[in-house]
């Protein structure tokens, strides 16, 4: 029995180490673990060669670029970095005049004719040519009707400073002025032409037409049309008389029709309410054009010559009283007195 055990004992001792010279020398390696394979991003400058070559240098050096040359070796490019585009400031624009841009807003939607601003300057007042109406708007946008009466085919307005009246003009030549207050108009007659109201809106001034030249007058009127007297004999001078009534009533029209001055010189003469002559305006140039101040006191003006390669040229002079044709200023501005208008002191051009 006991040699049986130590049989059976040797046989597990001799498959024991059979089986750790097994483990040691001929049980194969299990297989390695395979790291992924990580592709190289693909490198390239981080401007486009078009781009590249619009740069200047500097901007090419500021930016870590090659300055010189392009490089055609792939080696020495480098990581896509894209350019952030910075927007410019946003530049504010006020809504008050200060010499620049102003910010404004649209009061209407609707075609508008005629438009100016109310005596209060509080609303615009316009004529719709679609509904024959006359509006007054508020700064809500909502519009309001000056009358019920209807004005068809209304072809220029004028507008009286007070605005409670107005000159309307057909194209037939038939005028008449209706008063926004009492709901009246008057027929204006027809040879009356060129017309301009007072300051006040309770005169016009205009020309009397006529196919006699002797009968051609400068004239003024009350706003009803009554009480029409001469002012200035114009004859065959009519085209060179601009009706324009100045803002202290002082005076009611400019003749061009002073001493001759050469080909590109004018002499502008202002005449009175009663036939007054003032001194001459000496304007350098042709195409004389003009506004008022808000006193009556001065006038901005343009005219064009081959100094300003036939460009208007604006200036301001002085055009009322002793005063008139002194303190001639050229503001260096090339357009037409039509697009300025002065502040309420007169010190200011817009």
């Amino acid at each position: 029995m006991k040699k049986i055990l130590i049989i059976i004992g040797f046989l597990l001792l001799v498959i024991g180490l059979g089986f750790l010279l097994y483990l040691t020398f001929f049980k194969p390696s299990a297989p390695g673990v395979i790291p992924p394979i990580i592709e190289e991003p693909e490198v390239r400058l981080p401007v486009s060669r078009d781009d590249w070559e619009r740069m200047t240098i500097e901007e090419r050096d500021r930016l870590g670029l090659p300055i010189v040359a392009w490089p055609e070796d792939e080696e020495t490019l480098i990581p896509v970095v894209p350019i952030e585009e910075i927007a410019p400031p946003v530049e504010l624009i006020p809504e008050i005049a200060q010499g620049g841009l102003t910010q404004t807003s649209t009061l209407s939607l609707e075609r508008t004719f005629g438009a100016s601003l109310s005596a209060d300057g509080q609303s615009a007042l316009y004529y719709n040519r679609e509904t024959g109406y006359f509006y007054k708007i508020k700064p809500d946008g909502e519009p309001e009707r000056l009358t019920d009466q209807i004005f068809n085919n209304v072809q220029k307005i004028n507008w009286a400073p007070t605005k409670d009246k107005a000159i309307l003009e057909y194209p037939d030549g038939y005028k008449i002025i209706y008063d926004f207050n009492t709901k009246k108009q008057v027929t204006l007659p027809f040879n009356w032409y060129d017309l301009s109201f007072s300051p006040t809106g309770q005169e016009i001034a205009f020309k009397l037409d006529s196919k006699y030249s002797e009968n051609r007058w400068l004239s003024i009127a009350s706003a009803d049309g009554t009480g029409a007297r001469a002012i200035e004999h114009m004859g065959d001078n009519a085209d060179k008389v601009i009706v324009d009534w100045s803002s202290n009533k002082q005076v009611i029209a400019f003749t061009r029709t002073g001493e001759p001055r050469g080909a590109w010189q004018q002499s502008v003469l202002s005449v009175g309410r009663y036939g007054e002559k003032f001194a001459p305006i000496i304007v350098d140039g042709i195409g004389f054009e003009h506004i008022w101040d808000k006193l009556g006191e001065k006038i901005a003006y343009s005219v064009y010559s081959p100094d300003s390669d036939y460009n208007p040229s604006l200036y301001v002079i002085n055009a009322a009283g002793d005063n008139a044709g002194y303190g001639k200023i050229n503001t260096g501005l090339q357009t037409y007195s039509s697009k300025c208008t002065f502040n309420q002191l007169g010190d200011s051009l817009y």
